[in-house]
């Protein structure tokens, strides 16, 4: 009788044997794949981030460059170069200034004023 069972107490240890070997290698598959996947999303942050880090730079030269200061000079400050007439422009007095148009009543609702005849 132990005879007979030997071979069936070989068949399920082989087969739990074959079972596990299965599960783990669907697992470390299935975690490859995640980590593949995140891999990619890291990668693609790493460019994103690059190419932030170069407008950075890039305005930060700029914000460094005589242009820069120059511009920010002549408006903000209002300084001219030696040689150049500073000139202001203002509005036209009130007493030569048209008075404005004066606006005609609407009646109705404002979408009729827009839409209709």
């Amino acid at each position: 009788m132990l005879g007979r069972q030997v071979p069936r107490i070989i068949l399920v240890v082989a087969a739990v044997v074959v079972g596990y070997l299965v599960f783990t290698t669907i697992i470390t598959s299935l975690k490859s794949h995640g980590l593949a996947q995140d891999e990619g999303a890291v990668r693609q942050a790493i460019v994103d981030l690059q190419r932030q880090r170069d407008d950075l730079v890039a305005v930060r030269e700029y914000l460094s460059s005589d242009e820069y200061v120059e511009s920010v000079a002549r408006r903000v400050l209002g300084m001219v170069k030696p040689g150049e007439t500073r000139v202001i422009v203002t509005s036209p007095e009130a007493d030569g200034a048209q008075p404005p148009a004066k606006a005609t009543p609407v009646t109705g609702s404002w979408w009729e004023s827009l839409f209709g005849p």
